[in-house]
């Protein structure tokens, strides 16, 4: 019986000090959190000039580590531990890959949406110059009808001044030639 007890209270230890993440790692849930952070700083920096990216990326980086309460050190120290365990590590990696995979369908999503905004701005800008257009052909169209119809009027005018003069002439010449039918009164 001694040794049934042995063997109970050897395996309640046993299960009792299984191992786990120590105190002064980060934790896996924050750690896929910094380092969700910590790729889109190292996007980021990839596409500032060379010479201005280490400065910048040490300012980035000290903003993520006070942002989740850590600093280099415990960073570095952790990461050093889930090198040394790579299926705790592995389990990171496909919660930081679901966060960026969220993050990068956000971004596609506003950016169609802005996409779509523009081309609406777009179509009602064409809209609105087609119309305009259409004001401007109609004004040209109902200028070139009333000048047609000035000249017509005016054209009408000489035509009547012409017959006008015209007619006096006639009647003049008939006039003289009256006065030439006629005999003389003695």
């Amino acid at each position: 019986m001694k040794g049934f007890k042995y063997i109970v209270f050897c395996f309640l230890l046993g299960a009792a000090c299984k191992p786990g993440i120590p105190g002064d790692i980060i934790q896996p849930d924050d750690m896929a959190l910094v380092l969700n952070d910590i790729h889109i700083v190292d996007g980021y920096i990839t596409t500032v000039r060379p010479d201005s990216s280490k400065i910048i990326a040490a300012s980035l980086y000290k903003g993520i580590y006070k942002k989740f309460g850590v600093d280099s050190a415990k960073f570095y120290k952790s990461m050093e531990y889930y090198y040394k365990n790579p299926t705790v590590m592995d389990g990171i990696y496909k919660r930081v890959n679901a966060g960026l995979l969220k993050q990068k369908l956000k971004l596609i999503k506003i950016d169609s949406l802005s996409t779509v905004k523009v081309q609406a701005q777009a179509k009602r800008k064409a809209k609105r110059d087609s119309i305009m257009s259409a004001d401007s052909v109609k004004k040209v169209i109902l200028k070139k009808k009333t000048d047609s119809v000035n000249k017509v009027k005016s054209k009408k005018r000489i035509d009547s001044l012409k017959k006008s003069k015209l007619i006096m002439k006639v009647k003049a010449i008939s006039a003289k030639g009256a006065l030439a039918t006629k005999p003389a009164k003695v």
